[in-house]
C-alpha cells in the first residue's frame, strides 16, 4: 500500500513538472523541480521506472550529461537518483554482448 502511494505521488509530480515546463510561464523552467522530484521518488520506489530512465540516459547522451550536472550540486535525493540510473551497466552489457557475438 505504501509503495503504491509513493508511486502515485511520484507520477503526479512528473506529470505536473512536464505540464508546467511546457507552459509559457514568466519564470523559465519552473517545472524542472517537480519533474526531478517525481523522478527521484519513482527511482527509489519503482524498478521499471529506474530501468527505463537508465535506458533513456544510455540512448541520449545529452540527457545523461544534464542529469550528471545535478549529481554535483543537487540535493541528496536527486544525487541518489542520478547515481542509481547511471547508464554504465548498459554500456557494460553492450560490450559483453559484442564480445560474445565476435567470438
Amino acid at each position: 500500500m505504501r509503495r503504491i502511494v509513493f508511486v502515485a505521488f511520484g507520477w503526479t509530480f512528473v506529470v505536473i513538472g512536464a505540464v508546467v515546463t511546457a507552459m509559457p510561464v514568466p519564470i523559465p523552467l519552473v517545472g524542472v523541480g517537480p519533474l526531478l522530484a517525481g523522478c527521484a521518488i519513482l527511482t527509489a520506489h519503482s524498478k521499471s521506472f529506474r530501468r527505463g530512465l537508465q535506458r533513456i540516459r544510455h540512448r541520449f547522451a545529452w540527457i545523461s550529461r544534464s542529469f550528471d550536472r545535478f549529481d554535483e550540486r543537487g540535493p541528496d535525493p536527486i544525487r541518489s537518483m542520478v547515481r542509481r540510473t547511471h547508464p554504465l551497466a548498459l554500456h557494460r552489457q553492450e560490450r559483453m554482448r559484442a564480445r560474445r557475438q565476435g567470438a
